[in-house]
């Protein structure tokens, strides 16, 4: 008799071969009707580059167009009257407006704005400058002209010049109440010219802190001399009775020396009459040169240099023994103030 249990397993092993072999079958009949991976790679990834390329595409279509609107557009073309100038007054807008003269019919983006302003700023008059585009098809022009503070004296006649020391021609049919400035030409530095005429001013400043009406008693400068303003005098009340006097402050101490010489022109012009020059340069002693009519063969006039209420002491110039004037002078008169004792003439 067979056990049970063997039966069982017979059983068992009878039936199992068929049914894994129905699910085998199952299972290989799903995988094939599922795509390989592989294959749907590929398949995606030529959708997503096909519709790259056509937003590309696309993209730069819209860029192109564009660019030809705003380039070759006849909307973005220059014409003479899209170019507004602000700001000019001794310069010509028809100058200024020449330098894009070549520009004209081309698009705004076409302009080379830094060639253009570099050639605007070229012209001596003009002391800044910008210029902006402004759409669609036009420029925008602003300059500041150079302001002129002297006149200046040259071999090629009367011009003007600004504080950076720049030489300006003389605008036709233009009037300036302006100071006359000498001593300086084209072959002096630019460097040195701003520097000269900047003292010139920096005196101005100060002896109108003494008086504010000095600076229009001073109708002339030399500035032929680095550190020494020489200045003509004129109008003022202390010179009543005679013409104008040539004065020089050297290079400090401007309103101090200006009170010096108030105070003292009525006495020294009292001892020596007419007075040509005045050389203040120097702390405690003047230098005063009569003119040549009261010169004559007569010798020193004693005069006296006491200085002025409130006048503060000052380093001389250079530690030299002055020289005259520049202007012709007659016989000088040295006088110099002496501590405790008066003056004591030379």
């Amino acid at each position: 008799m067979v056990p049970e249990e063997t039966l069982e397993r017979a059983a068992v092993d009878d039936v199992s071969p068929r049914y894994l072999r129905k699910q085998k079958a199952g299972d290989a009949k799903r995988r094939r009707s599922r795509p390989a991976p592989a294959a749907r790679s590929w398949g995606q990834r030529a959708r997503r580059g096909a519709l790259i390329f056509l937003a590309a595409f696309g993209a730069s279509a819209v860029i192109g167009w564009a660019s030809y609107l705003l380039w070759f557009s006849p909307a973005t073309r220059l014409e003479p009257a899209g170019i507004e100038i602000q700001g000019e007054h001794f310069v010509s807008s028809a100058q200024i407006a020449g330098i894009f003269s070549s520009d004209i019919g081309k698009s705004v983006l076409l302009v080379p704005l830094d060639r253009r302003l570099r050639k605007i700023q070229a012209i001596p008059w003009i002391g800044q400058a910008t210029i902006e585009r402004v759409m669609p098809n036009e420029l925008s022009v602003r300059v500041e002209e150079r302001q002129p503070v002297a006149f200046l004296s040259t071999s090629a006649g009367m011009r003007l010049i600004d504080a950076d020391g720049v030489i300006l021609d003389r605008p036709a049919g233009t009037n300036f109440n302006l100071p006359i400035v000498t001593g300086l030409g084209p072959d002096t530095p630019i460097a040195e010219r701003a520097r000269r005429v900047g003292l010139f001013f920096e005196f101005l400043k100060e002896i109108q802190t003494v008086r504010p009406s000095a600076a229009s008693e001073v109708s002339q400068a030399n500035l032929a001399s680095s550190g020494d303003v020489q200045v003509t005098l004129a109008g003022a009340p202390e010179l009543s009775g005679q013409g104008p006097v040539i004065v020089d402050f050297g290079n400090s101490a401007f309103a101090d020396r200006y009170r010096v010489f108030l105070a003292n022109f009525p006495a020294w012009q009292a001892k020596a009459g007419s007075v040509e020059a005045v050389d203040l340069r120097y702390d405690g002693q003047a230098l005063v040169t009569p003119a040549p009519q009261n010169s004559g063969s007569t010798g020193s006039v004693p005069v006296a240099a006491a200085p002025a209420s409130g006048a503060a002491s000052s380093s001389p110039a250079p530690a030299a023994t002055p020289a005259p004037s520049a202007a012709t002078p007659g016989k000088s008169i040295r006088v110099r103030e002496i501590s405790g004792r008066g003056t004591e003439q030379q």
